[in-house]
C-alpha cells in the first residue's frame, strides 16, 4: 500500500505540478533543448508511475493478473475471501488504463493517417528539386517551407519562398527543417499529442502539448544558426508566411504569430550564456523523474511473489 501511495504521489506531482512549473520557468526559452529534455523526463516519469500503479494493483495478491497466475498453479484457495476493495480498484484502474490506451492509440493513428494523406496529395502538385535531393517545390506564390516525414523528398518549399529567400537564408531554412527531421521532433510531438488526448485532465500533459512545439522550433533555430548565423535565420523567418503545418509536420515560419515573435526576439538578441549548471540540473531532474517510479516498481516486484 505504501508503494502504491508513493507511485500515486509521483503521478500527482509530475502530472499536476511539474508542467505549470516548467511552463513558467524563466530559463526554458534561453535553453530550449534542455527544457525539452526536462519535459520529456517529466512526461516519461508520470507515465512510468501510472504504469507502476496499474502493475502493483493488478498483479498483487487480489489482482486480476495474480488470479490468472493462481489459476495456472491451482492455488486459488490461498486467497479466498476478502479483497473486495482491491477488485473494485482493479476494475477502475484497468478500465481507465484501457480507455487511455484506446484514446491515445486512436489519436496517434489519426495523425499518421493525416500525414500520409497529405504526402500522397503532395505528389500531384509538387516537383522534385533539381539541386536538392531532399526537397520538393510547390508552385505557389505564398512563401512557405515545412517538412513532412516520408521516405523521400521530406522538405517542401514553395516557389514563393525560393523567389524571396537569398541563398544563405534558403540554406538556413533547410538546415532548420533538417534539424527537425534528424532529431525526430515530429515523433516527439505526435507522441505528446496522443498522450495529451488521453490524459487531458493532467495539466502537465496539456501544457506539454502547448509548449513543446515552440521549444523544438527554437532548438531547430539554434542548430541552423550555428551554421548560418542568427541574423540570417531571423531574416529568413521574417520572409516566410505564417501557415498551419500539416499533421505531423513542422513549418519553419510557424503557425502562430506570438510564437514566431518569441523566436525572432530570441534570435535577434545576444546569444544566451551556456549555463552548464542549469543543463546539469535539468538532466538530473529528468533522469530522477523516470528512475524513481521505476525503482519503486522494481522494489515491489522483488518483494512480492507473483506466484503462490
Amino acid at each position: 500500500m505504501i508503494l502504491l501511495g508513493g507511485l500515486g504521489l509521483i503521478v500527482l506531482v509530475l502530472g499536476i505540478g511539474a508542467g505549470p512549473l516548467l511552463s513558467e520557468s524563466a530559463w526554458s526559452h534561453r535553453l530550449p533543448k534542455a527544457a525539452a529534455f526536462a519535459w520529456a523526463g517529466v512526461l516519461a516519469g508520470a507515465i512510468a508511475a501510472a504504469v507502476g500503479m496499474v502493475a502493483v494493483v493488478s498483479a498483487g495478491h487480489h489482482g486480476l493478473g495474480h488470479r490468472v497466475a493462481e489459476w495456472l498453479v491451482n492455488c486459488w484457495h490461498h486467497h479466498e475471501g476478502g479483497g473486495a476493495r482491491w477488485y473494485v480498484l482493479n476494475a477502475l484502474l484497468l478500465g481507465a488504463t484501457l480507455a487511455a490506451v484506446y484514446v491515445s492509440a486512436r489519436r496517434y493513428r489519426h495523425t499518421l493517417l493525416q500525414r500520409r494523406r497529405h504526402h500522397e496529395a503532395l505528389q500531384f502538385i509538387v516537383r522534385a528539386s533539381s539541386e536538392l535531393d531532399d526537397v520538393c517545390v510547390l508552385d505557389h506564390p505564398v512563401p512557405v517551407a515545412y517538412c513532412v516525414p516520408a521516405r523521400t523528398r521530406l522538405i517542401v518549399v514553395s516557389s514563393g519562398a525560393l523567389d524571396r529567400l537569398e541563398d544563405g537564408e534558403l540554406q538556413a531554412v533547410l538546415a532548420h527543417e533538417r534539424a527537425h527531421l534528424r532529431h525526430r521532433h515530429h515523433v516527439i510531438l505526435t507522441v505528446v499529442d496522443s498522450l495529451a488526448a488521453a490524459l487531458a485532465w493532467l495539466p502537465t500533459f496539456r501544457a506539454a502539448r502547448r509548449d513543446l512545439p515552440l521549444l523544438l522550433e527554437m532548438t531547430a533555430d539554434e542548430i541552423a544558426a550555428r551554421r548560418w548565423g542568427r541574423a540570417t535565420v531571423a531574416a529568413a523567418l521574417r520572409k516566410l508566411a505564417i501557415s498551419p503545418s500539416p499533421a505531423g509536420g513542422l513549418a519553419a515560419g510557424g503557425s502562430d504569430h506570438s510564437q514566431l515573435d518569441k523566436r525572432l526576439a530570441r534570435l535577434e538578441t545576444s546569444p544566451p550564456a551556456d549555463d552548464a549548471q542549469v543543463r546539469r540540473l535539468t538532466r538530473i531532474t529528468a533522469m530522477t523523474s523516470i528512475a524513481v517510479p521505476l525503482l519503486i516498481s522494481a522494489a515491489w516486484i522483488s518483494a512480492t511473489p507473483l506466484l503462490c
